[in-house]
């Protein structure tokens, strides 16, 4: 998440979880409607006097707390002391995972009863959370209160807290909290049908991984509501406004949980009811699976749902190091293109880009100079996005900097590795910073000893991942990306992160392979897919499948011949995986080469007309077209297809096409389509990155290629990337997989 505030207390920080795999419930034994709350709880209500409340009750919660476990989250139940509100825990305390609990002070006498040692105690000595206690409760002697997660919405990532101001969420209290924690404190006014103010935050706001539900029309005040939607979207979520009569069925009292097959997203069935079809499907994109649980008898006499019911309970971590979160399972576990997005590498570009101008554009192998502060600013939005769906972000210099922390020994031996001991005796490594890794080690103005890493941010290249926990060092086509191949050896080398991550490197100093990682994507944990293309030779491919074989559990290595072009230079420039089984591709490009070798003669035609000696092959289009060649383990000749897709078919790794800028047949003519398609692609309309199965990141720019995409039911996040697109390469291109979860079987 965003950069943490400092706790006052020194408590060392780690990187927090949106999501509780544990919750505490307590039984409602001496449930009843509370006299003292009723004051200001206008959800509360009377029920028939009929009803056998004890019963209806047990009922109720007995029913959720087992549709919560049958969804894999554990639920721990503690027995009640026959208090009439003790069902709604979350209010008394919170845990966190720096390994604190928190005890909040209770607005009315009967709640403030509700505090109990010995769920303390449980707590502490199963999760480990040791570091401390904090203790708000005596602030209840002074007449104000704070009622935990009930008055404050917590985004812990990034560590901010929503709080609508009332008589249980004092603003003092609150700001305390939020210097103790280190957290920034977003509040706002509240006013009901009748004028007056929501009592607990939790019911009219919601915030998941990556979405929030919240009523906007109880905020009266516009620039705090404005305020409340800039910091949500800011922090990548998805909005889903509802309204006031959803709210007042509790439609925002809603919790994101993480379950042992997925996130859940946790409601009462009356919440879930009052949705309209759109608002569900937004919520059902963002989540594996909805609990929507009917509990109205204590909706109505306790004026609380099932986010009240259960209190979020999070085990301590150790601190992580700078660059280095706290990562609990295989670091390095990738075995498909389209698998959950958990672990991702990725490089903010800086200070290296202003050294791109007129005269180095081409052997810095961009076609345009670049605007950082808006380079920056983009790369920003992009990295949430990602964090958005639950991914941990890792970036480059986090990771340099960590390692040299580590002292000066490995600070040494990070620089020799990358630009070698006799330049580093020479400067001195006194006189050497991390950053110049990467901005190059200059005395002026393009006065450089060791270039720039400018294409850096395209983190896709200089190393890949493979399955079998393998991270491959690439040999990129130009000599200055081999440097940045040089520096990601060091990175998974030296990192304590990736100690015992295992690492090819046995193609990178090879003078006959060229390999970078944009050509190759992982099919399943048998299949991998190696484009020979422009920056790709055949013995980077072939190399590749003979250490795949040999040390993976890779089966079947496909070669995909492509033109040898720039504005094909990787395979993913134009095939990308959208869904497992789904591609994005360029129309007609497997099944009908002879409409580029057609347009590739009318555009030599029309330069010749305007003079210029610009010209494009039309014979690599007809003698040879994209085609593939299938090398199975075990086996010594390959399987070969002229007809690409055909073959992709066939050995079932492609079940369905979706194409830049549409369906083939949607446009008058072939000719036509393909040219449209040229211009979107060029600024990497096909080089989308998928976060999850069926969901991807895209630019907004290429309008025609993400309405197919999102007509065809994938989930585009559209990325603002103009600036981005000036250095050819998208989504994908700016990724390091590291960890996907594996592929859910259907």
């Amino acid at each position: 998440g965003g950069p943490a505030l400092p706790t006052k207390s020194g408590v060392p920080k780690v990187v927090d979880d949106q999501l509780a795999s544990n919750i505490l419930m307590v039984s409602p034994a001496g449930f009843r409607s509370n006299e003292e709350t009723k004051q200001d709880n206008k959800f509360m209500a009377d029920v028939d006097a009929s009803t056998d409340v004890g019963a209806a009750v047990l009922a109720e919660w007995n029913a959720l707390a087992q549709a919560l476990r049958d969804a894999g989250v554990n639920v721990i139940a503690m027995e009640a002391q026959g208090l009439p509100d003790e069902v709604f825990p979350n209010n008394w305390f919170s845990t966190h995972s720096d390994g604190r609990l928190v005890i909040y002070p209770m607005k009315v006498p009967s709640r403030a009863k509700e505090v109990r040692q010995d769920v303390i105690d449980t707590l502490k000595a199963k999760f480990g959370l040791s570091a401390g206690v904090v203790d708000l409760s005596g602030w209840r002697e002074s007449g104000l209160a704070l009622e935990g997660t009930g008055s404050l919405v917590l985004d812990r990532p990034n560590r901010i807290a929503y709080m609508a101001l009332s008589k249980r969420a004092d603003k003092n209290v609150a700001d305390l909290w939020a210097e103790e924690l280190g957290y920034e404190l977003v509040t706002f006014g509240t006013a009901d049908r009748s004028g007056e103010e929501i009592y607990h935050t939790n019911v009219l706001l919601s915030v998941g991984v990556n979405f929030a539900v919240v009523c906007l029309d109880v905020i009266p005040v516009e620039s705090e509501r404005q305020k409340l939607v800039s910091s949500l979207k800011a922090a990548g979520k998805v909005v889903v406004p509802v309204s006031l009569e959803q709210m007042e069925n509790f439609a925002c009292n809603c919790l994101q949980l993480q379950g042992s097959s997925g996130t859940v997203l946790a409601m009462s069935a009356a919440g879930w009811e009052s949705l309209n079809f759109s608002q569900r499907g937004m919520l059902e994109s963002c989540v594996d699976s909805v609990v929507a649980a009917p509990v109205p008898t204590i909706e109505r006499l306790g004026g609380g749902s099932v986010r009240c019911m259960i209190a979020e309970v999070f085990a301590a971590k150790e601190p992580a190091l700078p660059g280095m979160p706290a990562i609990e399972s295989d670091v390095c576990s990738l075995e498909s293109e389209t698998g959950r997005l958990e672990l991702v590498i990725v490089h903010e570009p800086g200070l290296e880009v202003d050294s791109v101008m007129p005269w180095t554009l081409e052997p810095m192998k961009v076609d345009e100079c670049l605007n950082r502060i808006e380079l920056k600013a983009q790369h920003r939005v992009f990295a949430q996005n990602l964090r958005s769906r639950g991914a941990e972000v890792l970036h480059v210099r986090d990771l340099l900097t960590a390692i040299a922390a580590q002292g000066e020994e490995s600070k040494r031996r990070l620089f020799d590795e990358v630009w070698g001991s006799d330049f580093v005796d020479k400067v001195g490594l006194s006189n050497l910073h991390v950053d110049q890794l990467v901005t190059g080690y200059s005395r002026g103005p393009l006065d450089f000893d060791k270039p720039p890493l400018m294409n850096l941010f395209f983190m896709r290249d200089p190393a890949f991942c493979v399955p079998g926990g393998w991270v491959v060092v690439s040999r990129p086509f130009y000599p200055v990306r081999q440097l940045e191949s040089k520096l990601m050896r060091a990175v998974f080398s030296m990192h304590p992160l990736f100690r015992d991550v295992k690492v090819f490197d046995g193609l990178h100093n090879d003078p006959d392979v060229f390999i970078e990682g944009g050509d190759v994507l992982v099919v399943d944990q048998e299949t991998v897919l190696v484009g020979v293309s422009q920056r790709t030779n055949e013995a980077g491919a072939q190399k590749l499948a003979e250490f795949l074989f040999q040390h993976t559990p890779v089966k079947k290595v496909c070669k995909v011949y492509i033109p040898k072009q720039r504005a094909f230079m990787h395979l993913d420039t134009l095939f990308t995986f959208v869904d497992k089984g789904v591609v994005l591709t360029m129309p007609y490009f497997w099944s009908k080469p002879g409409v580029y070798a057609e347009l590739a003669r009318r555009a030599n035609a029309l330069n010749e007309k305007m003079g210029s000696h610009e010209r494009h092959d039309i014979e690599e289009w007809t003698q040879d077209p994209p085609r593939i060649e299938m090398l199975t383990k075990g086996e010594s000749a390959p399987k070969k297809y002229k007809h690409a897709m055909s073959g992709l078919m066939a050995e079932g790794i492609v079940e369905k096409t979706l194409f830049v800028c549409g369906p083939e047949g949607s446009w008058p003519t072939p000719e036509e389509h393909v040219a449209r398609a040229l211009t979107e692609q060029w600024n990497d309309a096909a080089n989308v990155f998928c976060l999850s199965p069926g969901t991807v990141v895209a630019y907004k720019w290429c309008t025609r290629t993400t309405t197919h995409l999102q007509d065809n039911g994938v989930d585009v996040l559209e990325l603002d990337g103009v600036e981005l697109m000036k250095g050819r390469g998208g989504a994908r291109c700016m990724t390091f997989p590291v960890r996907r979860s594996a592929p859910l079987e259907v």
